[in-house]
């Protein structure tokens, strides 16, 4: 069996590959998609089959397909550009005669109004008609997405955010990327969606975890959208830039990310790490 990973050098395909390898898929048998062939270095060093391919060329990614049974499509990261950049990663998998895909959602990617979800959903609805045997894993947020803010609590003593009362369910990149490859390696699974998300916190929560984490006070402090932008923009942020956070926050309030689901346990055969342990480890 050959196994395909795209955007095999940023931080979830690299933690999938990980994953795999722990696992004990021989390195030979994964293949790194990566656009760099200097940032893949590291990867060819431990055996892992790379191939250079960026997610607008088609015709490259069609060749670095060729022999390979299962692509995990890990979602690109430029915003306005992704739906289009998908396309051509199913389009090609289909072409090399790929017999599954494997595509990282959002969660409630359907019939959310998070501002990242529209091209989550465009995906899910073009990989659905595409002929191919497809999984999606619908990943709520990263908790790695908070060390920043909790870094900074650890001074301040202030997480300010415009998420009102919003929860998330957060798990860890790395709990993630095994979910993936259990899903990659495994069989029984196609066809499915599988929501993937730890237990919902509210943002007091993660301010407890960064006061357990840094043995001081630390609180959230609720602000309005446009407290929020001002402080982005305050701290360097541009304005564009500090929109685009302000409406996650938004998203958040709205409750986009708070879902109760067990389908990332089944996948790990555990309970995902707690909020508090997980800041732990990566703070």
């Amino acid at each position: 069996m050959k196994y395909a990973v795209t955007g095999s050098t940023g931080n979830f395909g690299s933690a999938l590959i990980e994953s795999l390898l722990k696992k004990g898929v021989s390195p030979s048998s994964v293949r790194g998609i990566a656009r760099n062939e200097e940032k893949a270095a590291s990867l060819k060093e431990r055996g892992v089959d790379v191939k250079i391919a960026g997610y607008e060329d088609r015709d490259a990614l069609e060749r670095a397909f060729e022999g390979v049974d299962k692509v995990l499509l890990v979602s690109g990261s430029e915003v306005g550009k992704r739906f289009d950049q998908h396309k051509n990663v199913i389009d090609a998998a289909g072409a090399a005669g790929v017999k599954q895909v494997i595509y990282t959602s959002i969660t409630r990617a359907e019939s959310s109004s998070n501002i990242l979800a529209p091209e989550h959903k465009q995906t899910e609805e073009y990989l659905r008609k595409a002929g191919i045997d497809f999984v999606i894993l619908r990943n709520n947020w990263y908790t790695e997405n908070y060390v920043a803010d909790v870094e900074y609590a650890g001074q301040s003593g202030v997480i300010a955010t415009a998420t009102g009362t919003g929860r998330v369910a957060s798990a860890s990149r790395k709990e993630y990327a095994e979910a993936a490859a259990v899903v990659l390696t495994g069989d029984g699974h196609s066809g499915k969606t599988y929501e993937l998300a730890g237990t919902p916190w509210g943002y007091d929560d993660l301010a407890s975890a960064a006061s357990a984490v840094f043995s001081r006070t630390v609180v959230h402090k609720i602000v309005s959208p446009e407290e929020r932008t001002a402080g982005l923009v305050a701290a360097g942020m541009d304005e564009g830039t500090a929109g685009f956070y302000t409406a996650l926050d938004q998203s958040i309030a709205e409750g986009t990310l708070d879902i109760e689901s067990g389908d990332l346990a089944h996948l790990l055969g555990r309970e995902p790490r707690s909020l508090e342990e997980t800041i732990r480890s990566l703070v």
